[in-house]
């Protein structure tokens, strides 16, 4: 592998991609698309009292990332098989550059591709910014883990349109497996939700109704009942893999911040994984005497390990290992093609 090589294809694949007009459109349409959506959020919340500048952020990156999943199997997921429909991957492949060269170009195309997609939702997000309640490393930190979520998206495309020979197929797995970790993940941890539950002795603090015990002042203490127990610290990796728990998890917020409200979509979704990860309390404050809160959620989400780098080591590995199958499978000689291929 070599850099000149790697930067040959990338920018070989970018000339053909933007040789037409449609990835213009394109941009332009997403482009209006943010700031329309940032536009109707700042109108909703001009006269309310709320921390303007979180919500914002977070209902740009909320449905910046959810675009961006609808785009980004289109950059990659056509990309081997359809060069080779062309005729185009068998000249590549007479040349001096190797398969390594070719795989990492067209990723890095694409990577430039996604890049340009989050620059265009940048000025949104940076006038969140600057309406306070998001720090600008957090910012940082949850762009940049957004980025390798794309790159990853970007990474398994390339790697069906290696092993799949029609474009179509290759796209429309990769739609699959986008929607399987957006969508059938939050199915899954709903549905093994039984499997995960039983009748449990459980230790309450709270004020216990024993008719055969002597009146007087009511007052809470620790006791031991039979209840429905829901251990679900065992299925929260279901949602750690989800490209949305991951980015509302590295989302910048507070999560014991009481005086946050409003429409935040990405503090909701961090704060029901971490209480989920967190499992069942070892005590249950059903205390009503004091005024408390009857549950200590706040303080066991906050002690809780954040589960975004688990969730973002997967993507990782998953990014490395198709790309190791999309260059395997680009190498020459080539023993095995499906039926139908076209070599040249």
């Amino acid at each position: 592998m070599t850099i000149s090589g790697v930067l040959t294809v990338a920018r070989l694949e970018l000339m053909q991609r933007f040789r037409g007009a449609r990835w213009y459109i394109a941009f332009v349409l997403w482009f209006a698309c943010i700031a329309g959506i940032a536009m109707l959020t700042w109108l909703a919340l001009a006269d309310s009292e709320t921390a303007v500048g979180s919500i914002t952020f977070d209902v740009v990156l909320f449905f910046v990332l959810g675009l961006s999943l609808l785009i980004m199997p289109a950059l990659t997921a056509t990309s081997v098989n359809g060069d080779r429909d062309a005729g185009v991957l068998a000249t590549l492949q007479t040349t001096l550059l190797t398969a390594t060269d070719i795989i990492l170009g067209k990723l890095l195309a694409s990577l430039v591709m996604a890049a340009t997609f989050l620059a265009l939702a940048a000025p949104f997000l940076v006038l969140a910014l600057f309406q306070g309640g998001v720090g600008l490393l957090g910012a940082a930190r949850v762009l940049l883990v957004l980025g390798i979520i794309l790159l990853t998206v970007c990474a398994l495309g390339l790697m069906y349109s290696t092993l799949v020979a029609r474009p179509v197929g290759s796209a429309v797995l990769t739609y699959l497996t986008v929607a399987g970790l957006s969508f059938l993940t939050l199915i899954l941890f709903a549905m093994s939700t039984p499997f995960v539950s039983d009748q449990e002795p459980a230790r309450i603090h709270g004020q216990r109704y024993d008719v055969s015990a002597p009146t007087g002042p009511p007052r809470c203490e620790d006791y031991t009942e039979l209840r429905h127990v829901v251990h679900t610290e065992r299925t929260w990796w279901l949602l750690g893999v989800n490209p949305f728990v991951i980015v509302a998890d590295a989302a910048p917020h507070d999560l014991g911040d009481d005086s946050a409200s409003g429409f935040t979509p990405l503090r909701w979704i961090s704060y029901g994984t971490r209480l989920a990860k967190a499992g069942p309390p070892e005590v249950r404050d059903e205390c009503y005497l004091d005024g408390d809160s009857t549950t200590d959620g706040e303080a066991r989400v906050a002690d809780e390990f954040p589960a975004w780098p688990v969730g973002l080591a997967i993507y990782v590995l998953a990014a490395a290992g198709a790309t190791a199958i999309a260059i395997r499978r680009v190498r020459t000689p080539i023993r095995r093609l499906p039926s139908g291929t076209r070599v040249a």
